[in-house]
């Protein structure tokens, strides 16, 4: 597995993707698809590059201090793995729900659309360093294009989701939507019943 990872490596395939992934998304998916979702380590790769990317961003807007290197080691591996999850779940919600509106489960091209359309979030840093280099209100701004560079990779996914089904784009648009309507209604709910447990404790007191 490792010997092909490197050949891979070396063929520089994975500039295709990138270059792909950020410029033609549906013909991403395609090559996903003729593929069979090989290029599934290279996803993993581009989580690792925007957490640490997304972690030393974070890190430059505060006050310079050791916690930083904690932060950097492991802040980062705990920050990874909660993406991994993110993405995991994410996939699995997506092709849960394409399932269930009749089209054929693809959780592996799924995977690996969303690992490689979290790519735009890697320029946070170069950014975020510019602000940060000319005192110019740097916090605002990664506020601001962690917000646009979301957008970016939500129009990645959302095109790729249309691409693997040939799904209109305002359906697929609803299909991405889905997993963060889903969870959104949990995390109310919980905060309900967290609240409610609450004043039940108290009144008991």
């Amino acid at each position: 597995m490792t010997a092909g990872f490197v050949a891979s490596f070396r063929s520089l395939k994975w500039i295709d993707y990138v270059y792909y992934i950020l410029i033609e998304p549906r013909r991403f998916a395609r090559m996903i698809i003729v593929e069979d979702a090989r290029p599934i380590w290279g996803g993993a790769l581009v989580a690792a590059a925007v957490t640490v990317c997304d972690v030393i961003a974070a890190g430059m807007l505060g006050v310079e201090s050791p916690f930083f290197y904690y932060k950097l080691t492991y802040g980062a591996i705990l920050f990874f793995i909660v993406l991994i999850v993110k993405i995991v779940v994410l996939a699995g919600l997506v092709d849960l729900l394409c399932q269930f509106i009749g089209y054929q489960g693809k959780v592996k091209e799924f995977l690996v659309l969303i690992s490689y359309a979290l790519f735009p979030q890697i320029f946070l840093l170069p950014v975020v360093s510019v602000f940060k280099v000319f005192h110019f209100a740097a916090p605002f701004f990664y506020v601001f294009f962690s917000i646009v560079f979301f957008v970016w990779t939500a129009l990645i996914v959302i095109q790729g989701i249309s691409e693997l089904h040939a799904m209109e784009f305002f359906r697929a648009v609803l299909v991405f939507l889905f997993p963060y309507a889903f969870l959104g209604i949990l995390s109310f709910l919980s905060f309900v019943l967290v609240v409610i447990l609450s004043f039940g404790y108290v009144s008991f007191l």
